[in-house]
């Protein structure tokens, strides 16, 4: 009897992992011998049969890329992440320094455009005051909370700093510039690549095209300067646009418009809605995917409907789909939870992390009014905080009548969004939990505490609840 064994692999491109698993389910070969008995011309034609014309997808789960993916803004890092099997890390804006004219992204279609000198000038503008903001918010925390004896003064200013920028950061907008590293499959990654070709911002559409080229036809960068060639050649060579995805966006938009009505709410919101029957929970996710209006609202406007209504337009969206598209996000319904977030960008942006449940995001806009941190009033600049974010609201506002979406990556992080949440018990004690601890982000921690709420509220007697309550607030831990 074969003794039992485990074997650590290493060493070998993405795509020849793939094979290698592919052939070992497939045979009776032990791992080393399976390996030993593959070449980069069998594993390409081997992926074209079975990958490409029998189907066969799950080869490549197998095939995993690393990429680091730089300088982007941070619109085009949210739209990436959003891959609910996605493994990364983004670059913590906590620890960076944003300089004018080395931080802010301008578009493409800006630069070749009249406004572009207006554009310029609201992100310098928005730049300069996340400096003010930082050296006022530190000076005061400084004063606040003097240095404990036994903290060093470097953690102590580190800490201090990183703190005040959890304020500041509220003027920062979409196009600051950030880095991700990702380690995706092969086929998270083609559905990635897809996604961002598919996309209305021609930044992302740029973006995609990037990194399908790196994978797929550029040399890696390898340790001593080795020469290999591209990581995976074969499995991302046939990435495109979804025509899915663009009818579906352009779908739920107009059904927003036309069964959604009324001014969008301007309020922050943390509500725990109940759903209705599957059909409704579907449409519901869609109005409110294609609409800037509260997901109540949105099951109001399911009921004026009718039935039939709604029957119709769940035909209507999987009629769109093609033979290989999965259904999109709004038909995971069912779920016992629904949490309809609306909030500032930036605590938005950190609760996209948690990928164990199910998002649907509204777009980005100023229509929702903006986050004011209490630390804003307390240095005393609430009134010229307010007054100039709504002055830079209506000016992004008026720039999108010339430059349309491009206007978005100058939306500050004070600005609020919309995500629909979908989860289970389980899913949410765990967010709830996590997320309220005292050395995160108080926009986030705010948000968990009133889901938790909400939540003993609706499910009593369910257990224990783990959230660190706000006002255990510890200045000193981040």
């Amino acid at each position: 009897m074969a003794d039992i064994e485990a074997v650590a692999l290493s060493g070998w491109p993405p795509e020849v992992m793939a094979y290698a698993m592919a052939m070992y389910s497939r045979s009776r070969l032990s791992v080393r011998e399976s390996i030993r008995k593959i070449t980069l011309e069998k594993t390409a034609s081997f992926l074209e049969t079975f990958y490409f014309q029998y189907g066969h997808s799950s080869i490549a789960d197998n095939a995993h890329i690393h990429l680091g993916i730089e300088n982007i803004p941070q619109l085009a890092a949210f739209e990436l992440e959003d891959e609910q099997l996605w493994d990364g890390q983004e670059r913590s804006t906590r620890y960076q320094e944003f300089r004018e004219n080395e931080a802010d992204f301008v578009p493409a279609y800006v630069r070749i455009s009249p406004a572009e000198k207006t554009y310029v000038m609201i992100a310098e503008f928005l730049f300069s005051q996340y400096q003010r903001y930082s050296n006022l918010c530190f000076e005061h925390l400084a004063k606040k909370h003097p240095k404990p004896q036994d903290m060093d003064q470097g953690s102590y200013e580190r800490t201090m700093k990183a703190r005040a920028f959890d304020v500041s950061r509220y003027w920062l907008p979409n196009g600051m510039r950030t880095s991700v590293g990702q380690i995706t499959n092969a086929r998270t990654l083609e559905r990635q690549i897809s996604r961002l070709l598919s996309s209305d911002y021609l930044e992302l559409v740029d973006l995609g095209m990037r990194i399908k080229k790196a994978v797929s036809v550029d040399q890696p960068f390898c340790p001593e300067e080795r020469q290999e060639g591209p990581v995976a050649p074969t499995l991302i060579k046939y990435a495109e646009p979804n025509e899915f995805i663009v009818k579906l966006r352009q779908f739920v938009r107009e059904a927003g418009k036309r069964y959604v009505s009324g001014s969008p709410p301007t309020n922050h919101e943390v509500s725990l809605v109940p759903g209705g029957d599957i059909q409704q929970d579907i449409v519901a996710a869609l109005l409110y995917e294609g609409s800037q209006d509260s997901l109540r609202r949105c099951y109001e406007a399911t009921v004026r409907m009718g039935k039939s209504a709604i029957t119709d337009l769940v035909t209507e969206v999987a009629a769109l789909r093609g033979r290989h598209d999965p259904l999109p996000k709004a038909f995971a319904a069912g779920y016992g939870i629904q949490f309809d977030v609306c909030m500032d960008t930036g605590g938005r942006r950190d609760l996209h992390r948690h990928r164990n449940c199910v998002q649907i995001h509204q777009g980005f806009s100023v229509v929702r009014g903006f986050e004011t941190p209490t630390l804003i009033d307390e240095i005393g600049m609430g009134e010229h905080f307010r007054s100039q974010m709504g002055i830079i609201g209506q000016r992004i506002a008026d720039l999108e009548k010339s430059i349309y979406n491009n206007a978005h990556f100058l939306i500050p992080m004070a600005f609020r969004a919309g995500t629909l949440y979908r989860m289970d018990y389980r899913q949410a004690e765990y967010l709830t939990a996590l997320r309220s601890k005292p050395g995160g982000h108080f926009s986030y921690r705010q948000v968990a505490c009133e889901m938790d709420e909400q939540l003993r509220k609706f499910f009593p007697g369910v257990g224990m609840s783990r959230v660190t309550p706000l006002a255990e607030e510890d200045v000193f831990k981040r």
